[in-house]
């Protein structure tokens, strides 16, 4: 890491005035952050680039390499105010608390004059910039409104991928802050997709950091471990690949199927078939609304909605002011559930501001699953306005202990899985039996010149 160079305090003389000739020469007392940076490391450290992307194999060193950079950075930083700021992403809380957290103190125990806020998990360095960290699903939140000078996006997989536009970029603005977004590759995902754009802009500087360009495990462990992996596990955690598909997903099948079938198009409204909703309430105060219409035998989605921190009022609201005329909104069963404070529940504020509200019936999450696999085959989906649930559906999968794994993508999957248990249910709430599909006639004509020639699968 090199050294941090800490002045020392000047004394005064006995009529307590600064002795100027003292001043003009400054004695440094050097101090060694105890960081050896690994070779593979070496050239992310020393790019002069605002914008970086790495991907790097399972225990490459890739945290502590980051941990280290921001902790650089913001030594190096001469601005007296505002106080720089640095900020750390991490994909959960317990892995910002229990493991990056331990990290920072580590690496800056040795300097003098660092203020630790354990509730906070901040970090105060001597020359008064501070670096905090952020884990768990919506805790980028807390970063709206404040300013950057630099940003790690770390396990960025795992990571909600609206954050980079709506939160990380604004907050850089104001000191032209940088940011890292690295992680291991997940298979065909959102960073595959940020890969692939950072690549074609001179902006970014790209780290692919495969297991066979290090030394950070054996020879024979990575042998070892070859073995031990299926051979797309080894080609993603160990050999940065992205070609191979994502892990467990529940959906990535079917939504190659129907991206190749020309379904993930441009997708109207149609104004002679009424509009559903299937909403999920999710935790932390996210939600996601799905629209969709049934039109014959097809079921157009044709737009979604996603938000955190949002009452249900700005969501009615927002509703409300898109040129549809509903049905029925689909909602999953918890919204009954009151609470303690209020004795009031969700279900209940709702009913006073929409109509027609239906409340999906409990059910195992592996039979909506199950179900929705089906519906999807069905479905009709516009690229553009639902692409964040698009891209949510092709991510949700299993975690390593065979259940769902709770993340990002978990609340674009849940709203869709309600929709698609209560579809059968609600199907008199909608009509649609008499307006033309897409598959047929001109509309579907018309689709096609304006495709622009085959997707490609994400």
């Amino acid at each position: 890491m090199g050294q941090c160079r800490c002045y020392a305090t000047r004394g005064r003389n006995s009529e307590g005035v600064e002795v100027a000739e003292l001043a003009s020469q400054e004695q440094v007392t050097p101090i060694t952050i105890p960081y050896v940076p690994r070779e593979h490391f070496k050239p992310l450290h020393a790019s002069l680039k605002r914008w970086m992307f790495c991907v790097a194999h399972r225990r490459a060193g890739k945290t502590v390499a980051l941990c280290n950079q921001v902790v650089r950075k913001a030594l190096e930083n001469k601005r007296t105010f505002p106080p720089p700021r640095y900020g750390y992403i991490g994909p959960s809380f317990a892995q910002a608390k229990d493991l990056v957290w331990g990290y920072y103190k580590y690496y800056t125990g040795v300097l003098p004059q660092v203020k630790v806020m354990e509730g906070d998990l901040q970090i105060t360095l001597p020359n008064g910039a501070m670096i905090n960290l952020y884990g768990g699903s919506a805790a980028y939140e807390r970063m709206r409104g404040l300013y950057f000078d630099g940003v790690v996006a770390d396990e960025y997989p795992l990571l909600n991928p609206s954050m980079l536009g709506s939160v990380i970029r604004p907050c850089l603005a104001d000191y032209q802050g940088w940011a890292v977004i690295s992680g291991t590759s997940n298979g065909d995902d959102h960073f595959h997709d940020l890969k692939k754009r950072a690549e074609l802009d001179p902006k970014w500087e790209m780290f692919s950091i495969p297991v066979n360009m290090t030394d950070a495990l054996p020879e024979d462990e990575v042998r070892e471990m070859a073995k031990d992996m299926t051979a797309d596990e080894f080609a993603r955690e160990m050999m940065c690949s992205f070609d191979a598909p994502i892990e467990g997903s529940y959906y990535g099948e079917v939504m190659n199927e129907i991206q190749l079938a020309g379904q993930i198009t441009g997708v109207p409204y149609d104004s002679k078939s009424l509009v559903m909703t299937w909403w999920d309430l999710g935790i932390d105060d996210e939600m996601v609304i799905w629209f969709a219409q049934q039109c014959g035998r097809e079921v157009h989605i044709i737009d979604y909605l996603a938000n955190t921190g949002k009452g249900l009022e700005w969501y009615v609201n927002q509703i409300k002011n898109k040129p549809y005329a509903y049905g029925v909104h689909v909602l999953p069963h918890d919204i009954k559930a009151r609470e303690l404070g209020t004795g009031v529940s969700r279900y209940d504020v709702l009913n006073g501001m929409l109509p027609n509200l239906f409340v999906c019936p409990n059910h195992k999450v592996e039979d909506g699953i199950s179900a929705l696999r089906g519906l999807l085959r069905m479905c009709w989906i516009d690229e553009k306005r639902c692409e964040p649930g698009i891209m949510a559906l092709r991510n949700y999968h299993k975690s390593k202990t065979g259940k769902p794994l709770h993340n990002w993508a978990s609340h674009a999957a849940d709203g869709a899985r309600v929709g698609a248990v209560a579809f059968n249910m609600i199907s008199g709430m909608v009509g649609g039996s008499n307006v033309i599909g897409i598959g047929t006639g001109a509309l579907k004509r018309n689709l096609k010149r304006m495709s622009n020639g085959p997707r490609r699968l994400r």
